[in-house]
């Protein structure tokens, strides 16, 4: 059975919005180029800091890169943009995919990220999410393990997106 990958694009939309993106004026100017990169450093990261191997979808690090978005769902083309990397893990079972959990929230902290959630979401199978910020970069997660509960193979998803920017 084929995993389920939420879409980037949506996820990373909805946390912009709710991490207070889109702030005209205020919003820092950056090099995309060194965002992308930032970013992409930071999915390698967290990807290891899990320390499970298994299959990836085609967007994972080191293959996939961080796609360039609107901060403003109105305006694709506005000024306020984010980079953000949408993945997921999965090939391995529940037992290994929970320890990995456990290892990326045991790992976050000692890399200089904040954990602002780490447990169940909203959903009805109620998964693990790990939301965390880092704070250095701004750079932010969400990931969710998804336990295959509804029938689904199990898997986690990852979402590494840059706070809000303008280009330089």
């Amino acid at each position: 059975m084929r995993p389920r990958v939420a879409q980037a694009v949506t996820v990373a939309g909805v946390l912009a919005l709710a991490a207070g993106c889109g702030g005209g004026a205020s919003t820092p100017e950056h090099d995309p180029g060194e965002v992308k990169s930032q970013v992409a450093d930071e999915s390698r990261a967290v990807a290891g800091m899990t320390h499970v191997t298994g299959k990836t979808t085609e967007a994972a690090p080191p293959r996939g890169t961080p796609t360039d978005m609107s901060c403003d769902e109105d305006n694709e083309d506005g000024p306020d943009r984010q980079m953000a990397q949408s993945w997921s893990l999965y090939g391995v079972d529940n037992t290994t995919l929970g320890k990995g959990m456990a290892d990326l929230a045991a790992g976050l902290p000692p890399q200089g990220w904040k954990v602002v959630k780490n447990g169940p979401d909203s959903s009805r199978n109620r998964n693990q999410e790990i939301q965390a910020t880092h704070l250095a970069t701004k750079t932010q997660i969400d990931v969710t393990w998804m336990k295959g509960l509804d029938g689904h193979e199990p898997l986690v998803h990852f979402t590494v997106y840059s706070d809000c920017f303008r280009a330089k």
